[in-house]
């Protein structure tokens, strides 16, 4: 027992002496044989005990059970985060100058040489002394970032950030240069809205509270914003604590005070007064907290079998099957931290009597995955002094398997198996396409003769069609931490996009007679042997819903002992040297296109679905759209074929636009 519940003890205690003496007093003009002295020191020892609660009560909190905030969607980090977060650090919290100036100049670096090489096609070398030349742009601050001394605005502004005044030049030139290349580039952003975010600190440093530039996601809300540790049950019930509030420590400290003070100067009105306000405390001390095994939970799900990316209507019905009330029930259904509400509130706070019930409604976006969650239950008796904190889980499941279905035909190219498909190849045989004619070889089929050649001139000869053959594809993922990045709160990141995407392109490789797989390189390894048949489909749609690398949660990340190890090796190790590599990839970085290249020369046929989940309304989002946009064009440039989709469109629509482009 802690030295804080020892003292609330004692004050309780105190307490109920003193509501005896006030009573005595009131009732008996001399209820003790002791004197004056001694009621003198009880009424010190009241407003000593009320001091302490006060000072108890200044230094502790009302320990109420922080409920689940499921309405606030997962906040993903956005392409660009990181750069604002080092500009305000530079220029707001003083910190980092050196380090952050020195890695923006390096990535400024390098995007320029892309842009200038693109568009001038030169060399590496070339480029650099388009860049420092200055002739590439109009504005003197943006070719001022790339030449070789620093300008005196610029040596004003790092010593300003040092000593703590203004930054003179470094941001001013860094978000010239930006614009100067996104304009040289000619990469399409829209303006800048002129209307400010309220907090510069809060659009950067409000929505996580990891400085690492590489952690990518915040933790699930469930842990970040409830006092709950862990919503994890296996059972339909389970009790996670029980706990006074403190609520009315206040009361307490008045009543001990008021009591003192009747004592003192001899005012039993002082003194009842003051047992009332002790009074209230101890029946919040005693009084026993209701008990939730009585209270069935039912919830209803609107669809049965929903797709990723469905919105599912969700009804909760919790009912008081005891027979006693329960006065003040606060319920939070904790959502899964993979879905986002869309509509209504996935809470209540109610009283239940005997055998009455209560309902509560909203819609959630799902994805893929099996979940079985609880309702957050807080339950509290009349004086709101004790709490009980429950989880409450329902039998209902929800199940959500991407259908595979076909939405349109993906192109693959020519590559030759010994399984035929639909890939035709520059070899004569059976098929639908003509070939060639050849002279007749014993055993031949019949209906491959060409009959008007035998008419014509008596001799036998066999029709050759073009063989069709199917192409062994593997569905590559990028789910590094980087990848799980997206537009805005509340959309999906770039990994959900991708899987989405894959599950149609994998239903349409399949359908087409080919042998598809799937892979993915992160910590975490997925690897799916390329196959057809209906028993490899069915495991294919339940890897896309299970596994951990491709959840809609970023896999915790695994350390390893040894330094850096290639996110790639253990694809690479397995992967077939005739695999054709579709590759799904938001392009966050520079690795995603080595990997593509890598790929590419080793002799696969790759091609990029890329889902474009950049935005244009800071200097570091845009920044990062012009390295995406470098990226693709770069790879283009190669000979790889890229697929640059919004997420908010249809795919389909850009692999017409694609094929008739590749055609």
């Amino acid at each position: 027992m802690n030295v804080d519940e020892i003292l609330k003890r004692l004050i309780v205690g105190i307490g109920l002496l003193f509501v005896v003496v006030g009573v005595a007093l009131i009732a008996v003009p001399d209820p003790f044989p002791f004197g004056a002295e001694v009621i003198f020191a009880a009424g010190v020892a009241a407003l000593l005990a009320a001091a302490l609660t006060v000072r108890g009560r200044l230094q502790g909190e009302i320990t109420e059970t922080v409920m689940p905030d499921p309405e606030r969607p997962a906040d993903n980090q956005r392409p660009g985060d990181e750069v604002d977060r080092m500009l305000y650090e530079m220029t707001e919290l003083r910190q980092g100058v050196a380090e952050n100036s020195e890695h923006l100049e390096e990535r400024m670096d390098r995007l320029g040489v892309a842009i200038v090489q693109d568009r001038e096609d030169c060399s590496v070398a070339e480029a650099r002394t388009v860049l420092e030349s200055g002739d590439w742009t109009d504005d003197p601050d943006a070719a001022a970032f790339f030449q070789g001394e620093r300008t005196e605005a610029d040596e004003a502004g790092f010593t300003g950030l040092v000593q703590g005044g203004d930054d003179g030049g470094f941001e001013t030139e860094f978000r010239a240069a930006v614009e100067a290349l996104l304009d040289y580039g000619e990469i399409e952003v829209d303006p800048i809205e002129t209307e400010e975010p309220p907090s510069r600190f809060e659009r950067i440093f409000g929505r996580s509270g990891d400085d690492d530039a590489d952690a990518g996601v915040e933790t699930n809300w469930n842990e970040a914003d409830s006092s709950i540790p862990d919503f994890d049950t296996n059972g339909p019930l389970e009790d996670v604590s029980l706990h006074h509030t403190n609520r009315w420590l206040g009361v307490t400290a008045f009543g001990l005070f008021a009591v003192g003070v009747g004592v003192v100067t001899f005012s039993p009105a002082l003194m009842m007064a003051g047992t009332v306000g002790i009074a209230y405390t101890i029946y919040g001390r005693v009084s026993a907290v209701p008990r939730v095994e009585s209270l069935a939970v039912e919830r209803e799900l609107e669809a049965d079998d929903p797709q990723p990316g469905d919105e599912v209507a969700v009804t909760v019905t919790v009912r008081n099957e005891g027979d006693s009330i329960l006065p003040d029930l606060r319920l939070v259904d904790a959502v899964p931290d993979a879905f986002v509400v869309t509509d209504g509130v996935p809470r209540l706070h109610t009283a239940l009597r005997p055998g009455s019930s209560a309902t509560f409604s909203y819609v959630a976006r799902v994805e893929r995955g099996e979940y079985r969650w609880p309702v957050v239950c807080v339950s509290r008796d009349f004086s709101g002094g004790a709490e009980r904190t429950s989880l409450l889980t329902p039998e209902t499941e929800l199940t959500c398997v991407p259908s595979l279905k076909v939405t349109n035909d993906v192109p693959v190219r020519a590559q030759t198996t010994q399984y035929s498909g639909d890939v035709n190849t520059q070899k004569g045989g059976s098929g639908l396409e003509f070939h060639s004619v050849r002279d007749y070889l014993p055993g031949d089929p019949m209906n491959r003769i060409n009959w008007k050649q035998v008419a014509r001139t008596g001799d036998l000869a066999t029709i050759d069609f073009r063989q069709e053959r199917a192409a062994t594809v593997t569905l590559l993922f990028d789910t590094r931490q980087r990848a799980y990045v997206a537009s805005e709160p509340g959309k999906p990141h770039a990994v959900d996009s991708a899987v989405h995407a894959a599950s149609d392109v994998f239903g349409a490789l399949f359908d087409q007679g080919n042998l598809v797989g799937i892979a993915a390189f992160d910590t975490v390894p997925c690897w799916y042997d390329a196959g057809a048949g209906s028993e490899h489909r069915e495991h294919a749609r339940m890897l896309f819903a299970q596994h951990p690398a491709l959840s809609p949660r970023p896999p915790d990340r695994q350390d390893t002992e040894g330094g850096y190890i290639d996110p790639m090796t253990h694809v690479l190790r397995r992967l077939s040297s005739n695999s054709q590599i579709f590759l799904f990839t938001p392009l966050a970085d520079d690795y995603a296109m080595e990997v593509a290249s890598r790929l590419d020369s080793k002799g696969h046929l790759v091609t990029v679905l890329s889902p474009d989940v950049t935005n244009d309304q800071t200097v570091g989002q845009r920044l990062t759209r012009a390295e995406r946009t470098a990226r693709v064009r770069n790879l283009r440039q190669r000979g790889i074929r890229v697929i640059d989709w919004n997420p908010d469109d249809k795919l389909r629509l850009q692999i017409d636009r694609a094929k008739a482009r590749w055609a």
